[in-house]
């Protein structure tokens, strides 16, 4: 009797291991996982400048053509100390999904023979922008085009041939200029366009619970 009480408990030990082993077993094989290559689209960045697209060289001449208009005293196309004139800057951002800043730098060439060309305003689609006079002769047009500005915008910069306290050309220097055969004064234009960069949030300050006072201890009777 007593052999037959251990042959069954002896089964029943040998047949709960083999149950244990075969759910084990079971578990692993539904365990699975899964590789998948998803398609993210790159933001476009073209951006056409008085229709020369930038990316596919940074330096052109002639890109840009001042206009003078004259006056009764200068005639047109010409500039002379005192002439103004102005030239236009086409942005066309149509082809880009960023929204970027823009530096417009506008400077005498060292090549050019006036060195008293400067910048005296500027707009963009007719609204006055931002003009930081680095120098006489040198300046910076200077701001940011967001995302719902994609669109052409057009800067014009009105320009001048200073003549006045604090040029860098005295009356002979200016005179010198027109002895120079086919002379052309040069201006020097310097465009940069850059992404504007995702702000990092400030993280939500987390608030402090204020101490809980201790309750008072009953007054004794």
């Amino acid at each position: 009797m007593l052999l037959n009480r251990k042959l069954i408990l002896l089964i029943a030990c040998v047949c709960l291991f083999f149950s244990i082993v075969t759910l084990q077993d079971t578990y692993a094989k539904y365990t699975s996982a899964v590789n998948e290559t998803t398609d993210i689209s790159i933001a476009r960045w073209r951006i056409l400048v008085n229709d020369f697209d930038i990316r596919n060289n940074s330096s052109t001449t002639n890109l840009i053509e001042p206009d003078f208009d004259g006056n009764s005293n200068i005639a047109a196309d010409v500039i002379a100390p005192t002439a103004q004139g102005s030239f236009t800057v086409v942005v066309d951002a149509t082809g880009t999904d960023l929204a970027f800043n823009y530096s417009i730098n506008v400077a005498n060439s060292v090549n050019s023979p006036v060195s008293d060309i400067r910048v005296l305003r500027a707009t963009l689609n007719g609204t006055a922008v931002n003009v930081t006079n680095n120098a006489l002769n040198d300046s910076t047009i200077s701001g940011t085009i967001g995302l719902s500005d994609q669109r052409v915008n057009t800067f014009i910069v009105y320009i001048e041939w200073f003549d006045g306290n604090g040029e860098n050309m005295n009356n002979a220097a200016d005179t010198a200029t027109t002895l120079i055969q086919d002379g052309a004064a040069q201006l020097s234009v310097t465009i940069n366009f850059t992404q504007v960069p995702t702000a990092t949030p400030t993280p939500t300050p987390t608030a402090t619970p204020a101490p809980t006072s201790s309750p008072e201890p009953d007054p004794e009777p």
